[in-house]
């Protein structure tokens, strides 16, 4: 940290090794003090501004929480294959401390006081060719029973261990067998050939079963058998219904990899195809509580929900296997896909409308009631017809009816997460309605949750002042200032506003989030007369 009495500070340029870069999914480059400008310097030909404010001049330096710009920080998105950087601090103030770094996004490291070190996660190659060239050179560096990868980079490879095999692929006998053993025919035959079989049977069996217990089986079969209405709705599937759905895990069957874990495109035996999620390492002392979100999953029944179809506990971490939709997120749609994806208006406040019931239901009217907890257009898919459906549940909660918050470890995503649950650690179901209202704010704008404007304004307060102050014209999407009724958008809009309070108790719940979008005009056209609620059914789980 540094305290500018002079104009600028030139931080030294941070270069990695050719064999390493900063991963941009997991990194977030942050710019923390009182009226600064941080340039975000890539090389000699660009970089990115990064402007951080204090409404109060006495803050410290640490204390802020949702990094908007205006709370004392700000923060950008790390760009893809970067290997280098540094930073030029500009000092508005001569008496303004400072630091900026690029730093792993977990929420949990985030503005510890005093704080003057923060991880950084790193992505890195094994060699600089391609496994191509490496093969015909003789260099490849993978190991027995493993294979090479491609780096998506465009230069370098990994290696991984083949499935059935686990441990460390670089050494010549790393790939140890796990689950499968492979056999070979010797010209023999007879009684042994056949013996090893049977003891790879046994071995492959007993590891099913250390890990099925180990992931909750046991007590998921005893959920089941207490509440005889969920056996139709759950499926456990078994190690070898998982690799022949999946094609072994090929890589032509992987659909992305997000914060809770990988996710595949399935074809089971029926000919249903599904989304399979193998999730990160669980904790043991975790997977009751796993069991438990898993059995409550499996019970859920609306439209907007993704449905849970089962589970494998086959493996070191359990799958799971959800129904499969395939015109990718919200997200992808609203930035990805700027230029080719386009939304009516209509779309739109239908897709909020979808989210909103769904959220609605799972806040008041599943028992027990359930907080989502990571909100975001990237965890909202979309079918062929564009309904909009919540999923990824990995870090959801349920509350009890005698509680009205929970005290928890903060998770989520930054961009989203609830201030007022980040300062507190108490989760409520007002934090969903506080990302809602970022969903709502990306539709009207198109616009990234961590976005800034060309003053280095947040898209948070910027949206709020905006609105405030009558002048949304400056920041909505271009089509929706085409298509939509100026009516329509303000209610929108000043919804979205009420959802982001900082004091939760001022926010709505998602009932009165339904209802008011429910007054938009183009609702109106399609709803029955007085339907606030559709597909919303009381359901007690448990």
């Amino acid at each position: 940290m540094e305290c500018g009495y002079h104009n600028l500070s030139f931080r030294a340029p941070l270069i990695l090794d050719q064999y390493f870069f900063f991963s941009q999914d997991r990194n977030l480059y942050v710019a923390m003090g009182c009226d600064i400008e941080a340039y975000f310097i890539l090389d000699l030909f660009g970089g990115f501004l990064c402007d951080s404010f204090c409404n109060d001049t006495q803050l410290v330096i640490g204390s802020p929480t949702d990094c908007t710009g205006y709370n004392g920080c700000c923060q950008l998105s790390v760009p893809e294959n970067t290997t280098q950087y540094n930073s030029i601090i500009n000092y508005k103030a001569n008496s303004s401390c400072s630091h900026a770094f690029i730093a792993e996004n977990r929420a949990s490291i985030f503005f510890e006081k005093d704080r003057l070190q923060y991880p950084v996660a790193l992505n890195w190659l094994v060699a600089l060719t391609t496994c191509r060239q490496a093969s015909k050179t003789r260099e490849n560096l993978c190991g027995k029973n493993s294979h090479c990868i491609d780096s998506t980079n465009g230069r370098g490879y990994n290696c991984r261990c083949r499935q059935g095999y686990k441990g460390n692929p670089y050494l010549p006998n790393g790939c140890q067998a796990t689950l499968e053993i492979v056999i070979g025919l010797s010209a023999s035959g007879g009684i042994g050939y056949w013996t090893y079989i049977k003891i790879g049977r046994i071995k492959r069996n007993k590891i099913k079963r250390k890990f099925f217990k180990m992931n909750g089986g046991h007590l998921l079969k005893k959920h089941m058998s207490a509440n005889k209405s969920c056996v139709t709705t759950i499926k456990v599937y078994t190690a070898e219904e998982m690799e022949k759905a999946t094609k072994n895990f090929s890589r032509k069957m992987y659909l992305g990899k997000g914060g809770q874990g990988t996710v595949y495109k399935g074809l089971l035996h029926d000919e249903t195809v599904v989304a399979i999620k193998k999730s990160n390492v669980v904790d043991v002392e975790q997977v009751a509580r796993f069991v438990n979100e898993v059995f409550i999953l499996a019970q859920i029944n609306h439209r907007n929900i993704v449905k849970l179809l089962g589970c494998c506990l086959e493996y070191e971490v359990p799958l799971l296997v959800y129904e499969y939709l395939a015109n990718d997120t919200l997200s992808q749609h609203l930035h990805d896909k700027a230029g080719l994806s386009t939304f009516s208006w209509k779309d739109r406040i239908r897709i909020a409308r979808e989210v909103a019931g769904a959220l609605a239901y799972l806040h008041s009217y599943a028992s027990p009631a359930i907080i989502h907890r990571d909100i975001k257009p990237g965890n909202i898919l979309l079918d062929q017809n564009y309904k909009a459906v919540v999923s990824d549940f990995g870090l959801s909660r349920s509350v009890p009816i005698s509680k009205s918050h929970l005290t928890t470890q903060v998770d989520g995503t930054f961009g989203y997460l609830d201030p007022e649950y980040f300062e507190s650690g108490k989760l409520t179901a007002k934090s969903d309605v506080y990302s809602f209202g970022l969903v709502l704010t990306e539709l009207l704008t198109r616009k990234k949750s961590i976005s800034s404007s060309d003053s280095g304004e947040g898209l948070v307060p910027r949206f709020k002042y905006l609105v405030k102050h009558n002048q949304l014209l400056e920041i909505l999407d271009n089509q929706v200032v085409q298509e939509a009724m100026m009516d329509d958008v303000v209610l929108v809009a000043k919804l979205a506003r009420r959802c982001m309070k900082r004091n939760s108790k001022k926010r709505p719940n998602m009932e009165e989030v339904v209802a008011d979008l429910d007054k938009s005009r183009v609702l109106q056209l399609e709803l029955p007369h007085g339907c606030i609620c559709p597909s919303i059914l009381p359901i007690v789980i448990g």
